[in-house]
């Protein structure tokens, strides 16, 4: 019987291989091919939100793309557009190719909410434009004090703020979440798969975070700074 193997395949056992080999430890490479994100930069969430008493939700990037995250750099917002404004995608595992500059990236992670433990539970660091409707503007100092502490250790730096904070101006649809979205949670230093939208709103449920999607994964409202908006 002759075993095929694809190039991607190739490409992540190498990857986690070679990452093993530099040190990072066995369950963080088993939970780096599941959730693809880099292996390094699981080791850094855990020993960062062990250390801060954080709670960071992620969105999965693209499967396959654990090859390649921390090795080419993460898509920017300049990446995912042209000169005439159409939208560049990435392809398969995560990476793209801007078609003028030639620049070659991967799928940036995506975060999805950031809490801090507090006396009555997790706390929101908002990480999103304090003004709503706004696409871009200062976050909460708590926010942008954590994400720069994440980015001194990451080897793909987080590119922008929390999809559960963003409030689309008139006109923009917020990206939302769908049935088959994949979830990484890193609490406290506990690492969490979390495969689907089901799956990531009873997470949420446990530790009594605000949810802001319906059933069908459209946003809802953002929770305000501060407090524990889901238990108000």
């Amino acid at each position: 019987m002759t075993l095929k193997v694809s190039i991607a395949e190739a490409a992540v056992f190498a990857r986690l291989r070679d990452a093993g080999r530099a040190g990072v430890g066995d369950d963080d490479l088993r939970f780096a091919k599941r959730s693809d994100l880099a292996p390094e930069d699981v080791a850094a969430f855990r020993l960062v939100t062990r250390r801060q008493g954080l709670l960071v939700v992620m969105r999965c990037p693209k499967r396959g793309a654990v090859a390649f995250q921390g090795e080419l750099p993460p898509k920017r917002w300049a990446d995912g557009h042209d000169s005439a404004g159409r939208t560049v995608k990435s392809g398969e595992s995560g990476i793209g190719v801007h078609p003028e500059t030639g620049r070659m990236f991967v799928s940036d992670y995506d975060l999805m909410s950031l809490w801090r433990k507090g006396p009555g539970g997790y706390e929101k660091l908002f990480a999103s434009a304090l003004t709503p409707g706004a696409e871009r503007g200062a976050w909460s100092k708590a926010a942008r004090d954590a994400v720069r502490l994440l980015n001194t250790v990451l080897r793909s730096k987080l590119q922008h703020g929390a999809q559960d904070d963003f409030t689309p101006p008139i006109g923009k649809k917020h990206p939302g979440v769908t049935a088959e979205t994949r979830f990484a949670a890193f609490r406290e230093g506990e690492a969490t798969y979390l495969d689907g939208m089901a799956a990531c709103q009873a997470y949420y449920g446990r530790y009594v975070l605000h949810w802001p999607y319906d059933g069908s994964g459209n946003f809802t409202y953002a929770a305000k700074p501060g407090g524990n908006p889901a238990a108000a």
